[in-house]
């Protein structure tokens, strides 16, 4: 993932409010999806532009754009929904962290959702910017709509209770759907540290720990981005902002527990593994303390057999065990003799 230092100095120097995209991804062309619901009406298309979207204050109304407007689209839609220059600003400058905010005329929730390309460790991030204004939700999705797809289904196809609710029901089942992407997300990575955690003693290899530590920072990012909606949900669940009906804030309730469990379970597998680094960090070195013990080992009971070799190696002519006729023999048999003590006084001391 990109720094998001490198992401701010194409803003360097810009006044507060200055439209900028300092994303990571490539622009592409702006995709406008509306979405018009009651309990007896749906309608969903795509459109080119706002001026063909008609609001029904009857519905709820969902506008999708799938990919960041321009700058100067950016400007019409501020006027058009008198968003805050600073909003448009937050919109387009996709290095936010998880927030809510109030204004006097709307609200406005930014988060990250983060991707994992298939059968890597490697992330993609992007922005999700979430706009609440009488009774149209505005979403602005830097890439890619995926996450949101089921949820559509479940409207065109009237499935649950979600079109006999309001607006505050569909903004709670946005945030319901990027809590899901992140459990689906954390599901595969438990079953992996847990395969990690049952070899840690057998055969894990180098290769394995490397991706052990990659999967801790996808942990940290994951954490980083979640942990702020814990705070945000408790307001919600507690009435705070007073724009969510008293019969939906047990949903709420329901969507602040299921982030406690997911932030819970994150710090949890965080810090098995750290435990997992930490253990084959220290099984390495044992190991190596085991092999260092036993060449040790060897090289002292091989020090006296050659100062005893050494000794009868050296080129003196008036060495008279040289002239015995069982000198050899007797040589062998003293250093039988070291090998066998030294060997015995080791086991004794249970070091082999």
């Amino acid at each position: 993932m990109r720094k998001i230092g490198s992401r701010y100095l194409k803003k360097a120097g810009l006044p507060p409010g200055d439209l900028v995209y300092t994303g990571e991804m490539e622009l592409k062309e702006t995709e406008i999806i509306f979405i018009s619901y009651n309990t007896d009406n749906f309608l969903k298309k795509q459109v080119k532009s706002l001026d063909e979207i008609i609001i029904d204050d009857s519905c709820v109304n969902w506008i999708i754009f799938s990919g960041i407007p321009t700058a100067e689209e950016m400007r019409l839609i501020g006027e058009m929904y008198e968003l805050h220059k600073l909003t448009l600003e937050d919109i387009l400058n996709t290095s936010q962290r998880t927030k809510f905010e109030v204004y006097e005329k709307y609200k406005y929730l930014v988060t990250r959702i983060i991707h994992q390309k298939a059968d890597t460790v490697h992330l993609e991030s992007e922005q999700l910017s979430i706009i609440l204004k009488n009774n149209v939700l505005i979403t602005f999705f830097e890439h890619d709509i995926s996450i949101i797809e089921s949820l559509i289904n479940r409207i065109s196809n009237k499935s649950g209770s979600i079109r006999e609710k309001k607006l505050d029901y569909l903004f709670y089942a946005v945030l319901d759907s990027i809590i899901d992407h992140y459990f689906a997300i954390i599901s595969p990575i438990e079953d992996e540290i847990e395969r990690y955690d049952s070899k840690l003693f057998s055969d894990i290899e180098n290769e394995e720990i490397i991706h052990v530590k990659q999967i801790r920072q996808i942990l940290v990012a994951l954490r980083k981005n979640i942990g702020p909606f814990k705070e945000i949900f408790h307001k919600f669940s507690r009435d705070e902002y007073e724009f969510i009906e008293k019969s939906n804030l047990i949903y709420i309730h329901d969507l602040y527990d299921h982030t406690v469990h997911l932030i819970e379970t994150i710090d949890v597998l965080k810090d098995n593994t750290s435990n997992i680094a930490e253990i084959h960090l220290s099984v390495m070195s044992n190991n190596m303390n085991e092999i260092m013990k036993v060449l040790t080992i060897i090289s002292t009971i091989f020090i006296p057999l050659s100062f005893v070799a050494g000794l009868y190696g050296m080129n003196f002519e008036n060495m008279p065990e040289l002239k015995w006729s069982f000198g050899y023999f007797y040589v062998l048999i003293v250093m039988g003799l070291v090998l066998t003590s030294m060997v015995m006084f080791f086991r004794r001391k249970k070091w082999i």
